[in-house]
């Protein structure tokens, strides 16, 4: 293939997945894990400070990699923050990571399996629904790629221009989840596994040839292979772990602010996989990861979720590439991402502690093992026309997956990759206290408010970050009297418990924020007189 041509094959698929990934880029609301990290992330950009805090397990890369959108995009307080610019930082590493799966390979792999590569890369539901959320993981399975080939690319000649790469992706890698260790340990496995396979398949190659042949490969292996300077090699693993160490502690202690921080770093991983639904996550069996992605059929008349196809040409990819196995370990590139991603899954699935997003770090590296069995497939495929036809179906499938998850059902359970969802219904909760806050004398200046627990209001704070006289307490028993507040929003637990006639002034209206949470938004009677008389106002001019 012509580099003209892989070029061009290569923006298009780039335009595709950019478009898939911006495309109503504000359509979900935003997940109450997202809020968090807009939250920190506010802090940073109003007041130029990050601590990290062990018990929040919010690393810092994802913050200081925001801060160029904020300015690109004239924001520069938490309360001018939109849904579109944070996100568009995930967008921008999900294309970072099509770009490194496809140039950062280099003769590693032929460029129609880094083509396919990319394409079930840009193209694959899942991925594109995680890029398109304000979490760590995709920044996380973007520099976990980096990091894999780096190492690849250090393990045959390990000289000082490989070890920065791989110090520089290594210290990013962890800057961005402290549970980059599974990365490190994984890759490191993947590489020794493979190194003694093509070990074991030399000697059994040896052994099916006579002396004399031995005698004159291993005359020709020494005459092409030059000998590894010890010195070296030593200087060169010092020099990755140091720029490591330094990338790491920069991030952590927020450029030197607070060194504490690096330590906490690592004191996180204890612990980690014992986190449960207090920190946003859950605790499922062995199989969950692997259930999400291989099939989901929920309530009657829903569609069915699956990622089978790409799952049988991962598996397709992985079995031809141990069965075109090289003696020759640096030719086993392939075979290496196979056991690199089974190790990876096998992990992350053994850790009691399970979000949906945290598939993404492992479902790229299958993604990448598909491209490489789809290509395999094609070529054992000698009629043309079937591979057209079979190259349509894989893409109208994922086609038609791509819109049941990011676009249809982007916040309902019936979606495996939707968890803690919060409702559609929120955004017509914030819709209507913008209304309220027109029509109030006050503006945005009126007076909010909240009483529910934090795990019930979560992200409410994000839909009311322009606000500037918002109170918030988590029961009923803090607030001794209502007034002077013109809006309310309660669960409906705490609402009962005041009294009738402290609510018997306020209008109430009911909103989801989740399927099993319901808020209830009390409105002053007069503020919603005024309200009603300016919409019938507003319907006679029209």
């Amino acid at each position: 293939m012509k580099k003209k041509m892989f070029a061009f094959i290569l923006v298009f698929i780039l335009a595709a997945g950019l478009f898939v990934r911006l495309y109503r880029l504000d359509l979900r609301p935003m997940h109450q894990a997202e809020a968090r990290e807009a939250d920190k992330f506010g802090q940073l950009l109003e007041k130029g400070e990050y601590r990290y805090d062990p018990a929040e397990h919010q690393a810092p890369a994802l913050y200081y990699f925001s801060l160029p959108f904020a300015w690109l995009g004239g924001q520069k307080t938490y309360a001018e923050l939109n849904e579109t610019t944070l996100r568009l930082v995930t967008v921008f590493f999900g294309l970072v990571m099509i770009l490194i799966a496809t140039l950062a390979t280099g003769s590693y792999l032929k460029n129609s399996e880094k083509l396919w590569a990319a394409l079930f890369l840009a193209v694959s539901a899942p991925v594109i629904y995680f890029n398109r959320f304000y979490l760590q993981e995709s920044l996380f399975a973007g520099l976990a790629l980096a990091f894999v080939i780096c190492l690849w690319r250090f393990w045959p000649k390990p000289d000082y221009r490989g070890a920065i790469w791989l110090g520089l992706m290594a210290g990013l890698l962890h800057a961005t989840k402290e549970i980059s260790i599974i990365v490190l340990a994984a890759s490191l496995l993947a590489l020794i596994g493979v190194w003694l396979l093509s070990r074991r398949k030399n000697r059994e190659d040896h052994n099916r040839k006579d002396e004399k042949s031995q005698k004159d490969e291993k005359r020709e292996n020494e005459e092409k292979t030059p000998g590894h300077d010890t010195q070296r090699i030593w200087k060169s693993l010092i020099i990755a772990i140091f720029i490591f160490l330094v990338v790491s502690f920069v991030f952590y202690s927020s450029f030197f602010k607070y060194p504490q921080g690096f330590l906490n770093s690592f004191k996180t991983v204890v612990g980690v996989g014992q986190k449960g639904p207090a920190e946003g996550g859950l605790h499922q069996g062995f199989w969950y990861y692997f259930g999400l992605l291989f099939y989901r059929h929920g309530a009657p008349g829903s569609p069915v979720f699956t990622e089978i196809p790409f799952l049988a040409l991962a598996l397709f990819g992985a079995v031809m590439s141990f069965v075109k196995l090289s003696k020759k370990s640096s030719d086993n590139f392939r075979p290496y991402l196979a056991v690199l991603g089974v190790i990876t899954a096998l992990i992350y699935s053994a850790l009691p502690y399970k979000t949906p997003w945290n598939l993404l770090v492992f479902w790229i590296f299958f993604l990448m093992l598909a491209g490489i069995g789809f290509d395999y497939l094609l070529k054992v495929i000698k009629i043309r026309e079937s591979k057209i036809l079979l190259a349509g179906i894989v893409l109208i499938w994922t086609a038609w997956q791509i819109y049941l998850v990011n676009f249809y059902f982007y916040a309902y359970p019936d979606n495996p990759y939707v968890y803690a969802q919060t409702s559609p219904d929120l955004t017509r909760l914030a819709g209507r206290l913008n209304e309220l806050s027109q029509v109030a004398g006050e503006g945005k200046n009126l007076t909010i408010k909240v009483i529910a627990p934090p795990d019930e209001t979560r992200p409410l704070p994000w839909y009311l970050r322009r606000y500037t006289r918002v109170g918030y307490w988590t029961s009923s028993e803090q607030v001794e009297s209502l007034e002077p507040a013109r809006l309310m929003i309660m669960t409906a637990t705490e609402a009962a418990r005041r009294q009738e006639k402290e609510l018997a002034n306020y209008v109430s209206q009911y909103y989801s924020l989740r399927p099993d949470v319901v808020l209830i938004l009390f409105v002053d009677q007069n503020l919603w007189q005024a309200y009603l008389l300016k919409k019938a106002e507003n319907l006679r001019r029209h």
